[in-house]
């Protein structure tokens, strides 16, 4: 059985959460750094006021607190909530205040994102105000596809018509392993959240915070699969009292760690699993390597044999089926999204081509974050992409 693992980390003066998950053997299958949650915006929905549109960058700026501006793709104002209209225009004008989500914190010199398309995500279901679409996971098939297709029709669609929802509803793969009913109230746990929001937003001033996601670990730990879970432990109190509030269900198996002689993060190796992700270079068993480059907009991965020297064609394709293993893994520990360049070892034969890809298509769906294999350009180089969820460990630690 797999077991969780929740624990505060310090690195360069800052506080973190680190939030490992870990096999019968100890060995990490994810591994996740969260900041304080006061020091992230992400997720957070604003009562906004238009300070300026820019038509030349098809933007606008709007100030979500009395020091924050924040910078709005015209594009993602989309069926826009106004809380007031500053005219009878249908566009957005300066002076409007209307409800938005932060989508990318401030780097550096560059503001925050946010978009007028809010999101609320639950255990198995998304809610989107983009679009009015109801619809089900493509990898749920049979008849649980039809049920839940009917009952969103039956629900959801008779009591709240397309016309006037105001929403969409997704649900994920994650439903198809899960009970009717408990779908069922994590949908309707979204439909009366956004609710609450409209209405509370309809009594306070521009500037105001009117949501605000629960701890990121815990929204995390809502998307695994628990039942392969046989402990979640932690050694904070605040935490302990967050997971056993926040997950019912799942309160037995919520254990308070305490061990004077050996700590928490000593035992499942924290530290040193950080720093070992931190650096560029990662061995592999056979002797070869992989060499993750992390830009700004692009992660470049470069396999090599280094100290593995045969030169079997054999032993090519073995190496690459193990980088195509460990790529997908470091994609997961270090949270790496966006685009993705991996050079594999050039092999001659097309076959192995075809199974290094299926292999590494294999990996890649193992990911509870959407991950894909896009395409091996004529240069022999692999493209894939990854949703950004969160920030990679680079961005908030390297």
């Amino acid at each position: 059985m797999n077991r969780l693992a929740i624990t505060p980390i310090t690195k360069h003066g800052k506080s973190f959460i680190a939030q490992i998950v870990l096999d019968e053997n100890r060995d990490y299958l994810d591994f996740q750094i969260y900041e304080d949650e006061n020091d992230t915006l992400m997720n957070r929905i604003y009562i906004a006021r238009v300070e300026s549109i820019v038509k030349g960058i098809h933007a606008a700026f709007v100030r979500i607190t009395g020091d924050m501006k924040c910078y709005l793709p015209l594009e993602d104002c989309v069926n826009p909530y106004y809380t007031r209209k500053q005219s009878q225009k249908e566009e957005l004008c300066v002076g409007d205040e209307l409800l938005v989500q932060v989508v990318r914190d401030a780097v550096k010199s560059k503001e925050p994102v946010v978009t007028t398309k809010l999101t609320l995500q639950g255990k198995c279901s998304v809610l989107t105000t983009e679009n009015h679409a109801l619809s089900v996971s493509r990898k749920i098939t049979g008849e649980k596809r039809t049920a839940l297709s009917a009952w969103l029709s039956d629900r959801i669609a008779s009591q709240w018509p397309e016309n006037g929802r105001g929403f969409g509803m997704i649900l994920r793969t994650a439903a198809g392993e899960l009970p009717m009913d408990e779908i069922q109230e994590d949908v309707i746990s979204l439909v009366y959240t956004l609710e609450k929001i409209k209405e509370k937003s309809l009594h306070l001033s521009a500037f105001s915070m009117v949501y605000q996601d629960p701890p990121s670990y815990i929204s995390r730990i809502k998307s695994l699969r628990l039942e392969d879970c046989d402990k979640i432990l932690t050694d904070s109190e605040e935490i302990f009292h967050q997971l056993t509030s926040q997950l019912p269900t799942n309160r037995e198996k919520c254990e308070l760690y305490r061990d004077d002689v050996i700590s928490l993060k000593r035992l499942y190796k924290v530290d040193t699993t950080l720093e070992e992700l931190l650096k560029q270079r990662v061995w592999l068993k056979s002797g070869s390597n992989i060499i993750v480059e992390q830009l700004e907009t692009l992660t470049f991965i470069d396999v090599n044999s280094a100290k593995n020297q045969s030169a079997r064609q054999d032993t090519i394709l073995q190496v690459n089926m193990e980088a195509a293993r460990e790529v997908a893994r470091q994609l997961r520990l270090r949270n790496i999204s966006g685009m993705i360049i991996v050079d594999f070892i050039n092999m001659k034969s097309k076959e192995e081509e075809l199974a290094l890809i299926e292999c590494l298509k294999g990996e890649l769906r193992k990911d509870t974050v959407p991950c894909h294999f896009v395409d091996i350009t004529k240069l022999g180089l692999v493209e894939i992409t990854r949703k950004k969820v969160y920030r990679s460990l680079k961005e908030l630690i390297g």
